[in-house]
């Protein structure tokens, strides 16, 4: 696919990895949709990507939410007359031992990570198969391949994206529509400032804000952290790529190399 003024909704797109991904869609020629809780940061986004000549529309979306979702998908299409690609890349971290991790915990980050997807893709969906032309991407994460303990909650939402991308790749394949997953490395963001680090930086004898660089050393061939563009770039494959279905792209330095 040809991805000149194609329309694409980002959700979680004012994260870091969300910004990474609108950014180097809209520099390829995509009118990119920046989904997130907020619309006062959507529509700095959106404004930010307009501003370095890009096309963007900034739209709150809580995709927990299927009235939510559905209006969503409504307001693009009559801000845009289509929708090609959907990038569910919202998600939230929880961490704790097994033992201790709340229930609450646990089933906000399912409600986000995996039911937000299926909720987006569920809104989403009748239009692509009536266009018979469409492509959806997952956003999981190397703890799909290769998950650390703490992780119940998290592993398990984007383990169940590539659940998901298969079963979607098998459904929607008749009607033109490809779904892949992306599985993100190590990225510089707030999950690993505000989560990670400070809690497996002790077991590595290092402080907070070096436990990024060192992982990185000890168990990526590459040797260093992967960037939010880069996972852009992998997207980008992926809206382009119309005979790939039902895939999962690691880009993680070669963390995980299964």
């Amino acid at each position: 696919m040809e991805l000149e003024n194609k329309v694409a909704i980002v959700t979680g797109a004012t994260g870091s990895i969300g910004r990474g991904i609108c950014g180097v869609l809209a520099q390829k020629g995509m009118q990119v949709v920046v989904a997130d809780l907020d619309q006062v940061q959507c529509d700095a986004f959106a404004a930010q990507i307009e501003a370095d000549n890009g096309q963007s529309l900034g739209v709150a979306v809580d995709v927990c939410s299927k009235a939510a979702t559905l209006k969503m998908v409504q307001t693009v299409i009559d801000a845009f007359g289509q929708i090609d690609v959907l990038i569910n890349n919202a998600g939230i971290i929880a961490l704790g031992p097994l033992p201790e991790l709340s229930e609450e915990d646990f089933d906000r980050v399912i409600a986000v990570n995996l039911k937000g997807a299926f909720l987006c893709a569920q809104a989403v969906s009748p239009h692509m198969i009536e266009r018979k032309s469409g492509k959806i991407i997952n956003i999981s994460s190397v703890a799909a391949k290769r998950p650390a303990p703490l992780q119940s909650a998290y592993a398990a939402s984007k383990h169940g994206l590539l659940g998901l991308t298969q079963v979607w790749c098998q459904e929607l394949g008749e009607h033109n529509i490809t779904v892949n997953a992306v599985c993100p490395g190590f990225v510089e963001s707030p999950m690993w400032s505000d989560h990670l680090s400070p809690a497996y930086a002790p077991a590595f004898g290092v402080d907070p804000d070096k436990l990024l660089q060192t992982l990185a050393k000890i168990h990526m061939p590459m040797g260093r952290p992967q960037t939010s563009e880069e996972i852009g770039e992998s997207v980008a494959y992926f809206c382009q790529a119309d005979s790939t279905s039902g895939q999962a792209l690691v880009v993680d330095g070669g963390h995980a190399m299964w």
